[in-house]
């Protein structure tokens, strides 16, 4: 196409100039991406555009222009050409084109789309700081963890100088039943679990709280993957990396806490010392232990620090599944979400949700009417379907499925009641049932037959004589192995109970006759600390749920009385034999047959559990939510507080007479389109909410 430049403007008295500038800004886009940036590319003016705007919207007084640049720039994507496109030679160029605000628009954004980040004024009442931190994360909880530990290490440190000095701390006395053995025979173990609970609570807040502080980050790729990170506590029988770096480093160090109560256990033995027993502290043990509660102190410290006066984009402690859709009403993101409902798993979300940086903070648009408001963002949001592939442009294609198969998926059971975590499906449940009564039956036997009953004791078969550091080969043996039992025991059990927390607001919405927020989304068991889930359950009438809770707590007991439960003592018929702790075994056994009674009350009423996926993330609890009317509701549009929150969740308008109900089922969204998820059942003039039963 050529270009008569000396023909004039085809609008008599108005300047083209600013529209062939951007036109020739669009058109060498590609070209400018192949190639580096430099000091003389469009984006880079030493001084402000002198050219007027006319109405355009190109003037660099609202950098308008630039900024859909700039973060077009910053996501690797094509600029949008939406204000390229509106100029008509047939209208007049003063005229402002409609603009259409649809949420689901995927051509392009609409000026109400552009989210643009910014901090509001600060120390004022309508736009508080977004920076609060769970209570166990701030600097009074930090200092009294690190107090615990300082005190830990000193008085270990004391007891390996004190018997090194002193042939031991003090005489053998009492027995096995006596006060002195209480001391050090459990005591390590029940100092120890206080501060692993302690830790382990701490990690729990660092996973639920570690992905909003990453959204709320200014760099783009440090908001990476936090839709995908886990909110929920996990299992430590092995560490996780998948934050930052110094993160990860303090949960490795946190989880180095599960060795410390069974190292307890065998931290004190008896040595010979002037023609008596004394009990003296195994130097090897100790200093391993002194190791153990440094790193976990640096842990502490490095935590402390991290959270201090972060923003962490959050007004509230976010708890529950309705403190997580306050998040989404004035979203821009959820448009990608349409499919995600009925998808399997996690790897096929992070595929349709590719290349996300969503941010969480305080926003606004172009269209200065809209003011400042607070949500989970992106800036830019449709330039995130570009990449950047050997230099060139290249539109992210995600794989659609046929409004047939789709709603074919919506309406199948197979498809609702796909997903359940897979040590709470009916094979290993029962096989973990099973197991439990084999090896506690086998365990009674062996206790109570009279050739191997367990009072009379057994042959250490390793040497039980202290070397000069105190280390006795069959006292650590029968101290650190029981120990860790317990503790694996006490660990098996915490995914199963907390399964059952997480999932329990999404069976109560399973319902035929849908629940009240008050049983649904404002609950937060996987957040309650030990015993409080008990008795929030107790409330809530959730009695699996409060037994299942305490039990976990309680089973705590069993790597600590496993530690002290055989000591080696001289008989007068066999010698020296492996001797039992009664009181502590009938106590283990009584702990056993609880645990076996928390396996089979898993049995029953599980169907209700299940899930199209899992809800372990962000990005799968958004895609249950992305479409839902409740995002428009009234009690969801701003609240200031949680308490605020809840006011409105539990009110009743004048002309209702129950509490409102919510659901988990087939719906037509706000789309327009039918999709499966949560919404409030009885709502006037919409369809209502298909529930599938799961019988």
């Amino acid at each position: 196409m050529n270009i008569d430049v000396d023909s004039g403007p085809p609008t008599p008295g108005t300047d083209d100039t600013p529209y062939i500038r951007f036109a020739i800004e669009q058109l060498t886009r590609d070209q400018e991406v192949q190639r580096p940036s430099t000091a003389a590319s469009s984006d880079s003016y030493p001084v402000e555009r002198i050219i007027p705007d006319l109405g355009l919207g190109y003037i660099p007084s609202t950098h308008l222009t630039r900024e859909e640049l700039a973060l077009a720039r910053k996501h690797q994507s094509s600029p949008n050409s939406e204000r390229l496109f509106r100029f008509n030679a047939t209208r007049p160029l003063t005229a402002e084109p409609p603009v259409v605000n649809n949420p689901y628009m995927h051509n392009g954004p609409s000026s109400s789309e552009i989210f643009i980040p910014i901090e509001p004024p600060l120390r004022t009442p309508r736009y508080p700081e977004l920076t609060f931190t769970p209570t166990i994360l701030r600097p009074f909880s930090m200092i009294i963890l690190s107090l615990l530990c300082l005190l830990m290490i000193a008085a270990l440190i004391f007891c390996a100088i004190y018997s090194t000095h002193h042939d031991g701390l003090v005489s053998w006395s009492g027995g096995i039943y006596g006060g002195l053995y209480f001391v050090f025979g459990f005591l390590p173990q029940i100092l120890a679990a206080c501060v692993f609970l302690y830790v382990q609570c701490v990690m729990s807040a660092i996973t639920r709280i570690l992905p909003y502080a990453l959204m709320a980050m200014d760099d783009a790729k440090s908001r990476t993957n936090a839709l995908f990170l886990g909110i929920y506590p996990r299992s430590l029988f092995i560490p996780r990396w998948e934050g930052p770096v110094v993160i990860d480093m303090s949960m490795s160090f946190f989880w180095l806490s599960v060795w410390t109560i069974p190292l307890q256990g065998c931290l004190f033995s008896v040595i010979p010392a002037d023609g008596v027993w004394r009990w003296t502290a195994v130097q090897g043990v100790v200093w391993t232990l002194v190791a153990i509660y440094f790193l976990v102190l640096i842990a502490v410290v490095v935590t402390g620090l991290f959270f201090f006066r972060r923003t962490t984009g959050l007004l509230w402690d976010p708890r529950s599944l309705a403190d997580i859709i306050t998040l989404l009403p004035r979203s821009n993101c959820l448009r990608d979400y349409p499919g995600t409902d009925i998808m399997s798993n996690k790897e096929e979300m992070m595929h349709s949700l590719a290349m996300r940086s969503d941010r969480l903070g305080y926003w606004r648009t172009p269209n200065r009417t809209q003011g400042i408001f607070y949500c989970i963002g992106e800036e830019g949001a449709s330039t995130r379907r570009y990449t950047l592939d050997k230099g060139k442009l290249q539109k992210v294609e995600v794989e659609e499925t046929s409004d047939v198969e789709q709603a074919a998926d919506l309406y199948s059971r197979a498809t609702r009641f796909r997903y359940i975590p897979w040590y709470l499906q009916d094979t290993f449940v029962i096989l973990w049932c099973v197991t439990g009564i084999i090896l506690f039956l086998a365990l009674i036997v062996v206790s109570f037959l009279p050739s191997t009953e367990l009072r009379k004791g057994f042959l250490p078969l390793v040497s039980v004589i202290p070397n000069a550091q105190g280390f006795s080969p069959a006292n650590f043996l029968y101290s650190f192995i029981p120990s860790v039992l317990g503790m694996i025991l006490y660990l098996l059990y915490q995914p199963l109970d907390m399964a059952l927390r997480r999932l329990q607001p999404w069976a109560e919405l399973g319902n035929p006759n849908g629940a009240t927020a008050n049983t649904s989304l404002l609950l937060d068991y996987p957040a309650n600390l030990p015993i409080s889930c008990t008795i929030n359950a107790l409330a809530a009438g959730h009695f699996r749920i409060a037994i299942t809770s305490l039990l976990s707590s309680l089973f705590i007991l069993l790597p600590i009385l496993a530690g002290g439960l055989f000591f080696p003592l001289t008989t007068p018929s066999s010698g020296v034999r492996m001797i039992p702790n009664l009181p502590s075994f009938y106590i283990i056994l009584t702990l056993l047959i609880l645990y076996l009674l928390g396996l089979i009350i898993l049995l029953p009423n599980r169907y209700q559990l299940h899930l199209p996926h899992s809800i372990s993330c962000l990005a799968e609890i958004f895609s249950f939510v992305y479409n839902s009317n409740i995002l428009d509701d009234a009690a969801f549009r701003a609240p200031r507080t949680k308490a605020d929150l809840v006011t409105r969740l539990m009110a009743r308008s004048a002309r209702e007479q129950l509490e409102k109900r919510y659901g988990f089922g087939v719906f037509r969204g706000r789309n327009g389109k039918e999709c499966l998820g949560v919404e409030r059942l009885g709502r006037r003039g919409a369809q209502d909410v298909l529930v599938l039963s799961g019988q």
